[in-house]
């Protein structure tokens, strides 16, 4: 078995127990907005349960399609080459799957900070600051995936290589 074929078991494997952690978590999100709703006392519209856990939905089964798609690239990846591409590639390639990670965990996380403008009138740094971070995360993660090649040649330059 190749490094190859390590990897695309990996993400694989780790796309499978994503899409568990998305179906297990569904029912939680539901118990958490009828939590939210007794707690403050008033009826959140059935369009809200379903705009929130179809969003749920949606998120994960797009982040779980897209770490599948990243396992067969991976397969397809040819091996031949010079070493320099060669590693150019795998650089790039790793730090979007590093950014992928972050765009999940950001996305996972972010409506979950956000469940203060609904149970608070009342704002502080720490309802502020956590979202903001997660944003940061956010556009770090797209900025890995959209543009990894202009990180390689920043890390190489950073090694103080040409």
């Amino acid at each position: 078995m190749t490094t190859k074929d390590v990897t695309a078991i990996a993400l694989r494997l780790f796309s499978l127990w994503l899409l568990v952690q998305v179906i297990l978590n569904v029912p939680s999100l539901v118990l958490y907005l009828t939590t939210m709703e007794q707690y403050q006392e008033q009826i959140i519209p059935g369009y809200v349960y379903i705009a929130m856990i179809g969003g749920f939905i949606v998120v994960g089964l797009m982040a779980v399609y897209l770490i599948w798609l990243a396992a067969k690239s991976v397969l397809a990846y040819e091996a031949g080459g010079s070493g320099a591409a060669t590693d150019d590639r795998s650089q790039t390639f790793l730090l979007q799957l590093g950014g992928v990670y972050f765009i999940v965990t950001s996305l996972a996380y972010l409506p979950r900070s956000l469940g203060f403008f609904l149970s608070s009138m009342e704002v502080s740094y720490v309802h502020v600051l956590s979202p903001l971070g997660l944003l940061f995360q956010l556009f770090i993660g797209l900025a890995l995936v959209f543009n990894a090649s202009w990180w390689v040649h920043l890390l190489a330059r950073l090694r103080g290589r040409p």
